[in-house]
């Protein structure tokens, strides 16, 4: 699966921002978890979707790590697969 838009645009905006607040990750968590739903990286992106119920503010730094992680597993899958 190639990464969708929305990730590879916030990827860029974790090298320009220092923090995030839960609210503008849960929109792309939630746009990235219907694109991957039935992947490898579906139980990632579920647990950073409840990381923003719990947390109140995410540096670049572990957004930028944790993208990463979803898109490399997402890659994992051919895009025909799903």
């Amino acid at each position: 699966m190639d990464s969708t838009p929305q990730l590879d645009a916030f990827l860029v905006r974790t090298e320009r921002e220092t923090s995030f607040g839960p609210g503008q990750l849960q929109d792309l968590l939630f746009d990235l978890w219907g694109d991957m739903k039935d992947t490898p990286a579906q139980p990632e992106v579920e647990r950073w979707l409840t990381l923003t119920v719990e947390r109140h503010l995410f540096s670049a730094d572990e957004v930028r790590d944790a993208l990463t992680s979803i898109r490399d597993l997402a890659d994992l899958v051919p895009a025909e697969s799903h």
